[in-house]
């Protein structure tokens, strides 16, 4: 089997808080295979845009520790010289951010921000040709009159056109690992499904690995090839996304599949939802960090923490009990 383009084993990441130090990974093991997209799935709060941004290594201001291994392509990016690591993002790692207001410099227009992204890909591209290749984007991801845009600056485009910019600077690097960060919540059911097409060419053309972060469910069944399922800080379900979406192994996973809104439920129709609290990042996990919120836990359940462990077919659950669960 060919090794996988990153191995994160152990990650663990801690932030400084009014209320004391928080636990925002609890030792995360995952793997993102060579040329798969990856969906990153789970309630807000369960530390995926936080995995994401130990990935691309844009970890907060307040991040007290970072430990454990992210190994790309061999390489440990845990530690790795912040010098080292801005030579590898913006080449072989970008990412799509999901506020692309403050992504985006408002001193600088939409063509500046694609010309940079290109020439600092290709020095040796001159701006005409960055300009040509930066408008052919544009059309891409669905920006009418593109040449009008790229003379545009950020505030003067809608909050959806501004999400086209950010994915189409993300495309134009064409890198080996891709972070979109949910990446199509501005945009209508039209665009989306063209951002999705993309992102699934990207992956053809250039052979690279996505991680692709959504609350959209279905989005995820469609594009990705694999899914991880994060609560509380820790990844509690992994494996083909078809297996894992249409035969959780994880509570948490079948709890979060059943509170998907259906398109053929009948109107009116009660909305489910997880009883109980997400978990307190500041408080120590002393057993299964679901099982507060677990109709099927039992004391072991609140003592011990459960590891991944296989389940077959290249799937890994984090529950003690999913051999016995109906």
């Amino acid at each position: 089997m060919a090794e996988p383009l990153v191995a994160i084993r152990n990650l663990k990441l801690e932030a400084g808080t009014a209320r004391g130090r928080a636990a925002i990974l609890r030792g995360i093991d995952l793997e993102i295979g060579r040329g798969r997209i990856l969906g990153l799935v789970g309630e807000s709060g369960s530390g995926k845009s936080s995995l994401a941004a130990c990935l691309i290594g844009l970890t907060p201001a307040n991040t007290s520790a970072i430990s454990g291994e992210i190994r790309f392509d061999g390489q440990n990016l845990v530690g790795l010289d912040p010098t080292a690591f801005a030579r590898l993002r913006g080449r072989r790692i970008a990412m799509i951010f999901q506020d692309p207001m403050t992504a985006l410099n408002p001193l600088f227009t939409i063509g500046t921000h694609l010309v940079d992204v290109l020439r600092h890909r290709d020095p040796g591209l001159s701006r005409a040709a960055a300009l040509s290749e930066a408008t052919a984007m544009l059309v891409k991801v669905g920006i009418a009159d593109p040449e009008a845009r790229i003379a545009a600056y950020p505030h003067q485009l809608s909050g959806g056109m501004r999400q086209r910019v950010m994915i189409a600077m993300a495309l134009l690097m064409r890198p080996d690992l891709l972070l979109a960060d949910e990446p199509t919540t501005a945009l209508d059911a039209t665009v989306e499904a063209q951002i999705v097409e993309l992102l699934a060419a990207l992956r053809r053309e250039v052979s690279g690995s996505i991680v692709f972060i959504s609350h959209h469910l279905g989005l995820v069944a469609q594009l990705c090839d694999d899914v991880a399922v994060m609560y509380g800080g820790t990844v509690v379900e992994t494996g083909p996304v078809d297996a894992v979406l249409t035969d959780p192994r994880h509570p948490y996973t079948r709890a979060l599949i059943a509170c998907e809104i259906d398109e053929d439920d009948a109107p009116g129709g009660r909305l489910l939802s997880i009883p109980g609290e997400v978990p307190d990042p500041v408080r120590p996990m002393t057993g299964c960090i679901f099982a507060p919120r677990c109709a099927h836990a039992v004391e072991t359940c609140r003592s011990e923490v459960p590891e991944l462990r296989t389940s077959g077919d290249g799937r890994r659950a984090a529950c003690l009990r999913f051999e016995e669960l109906p």
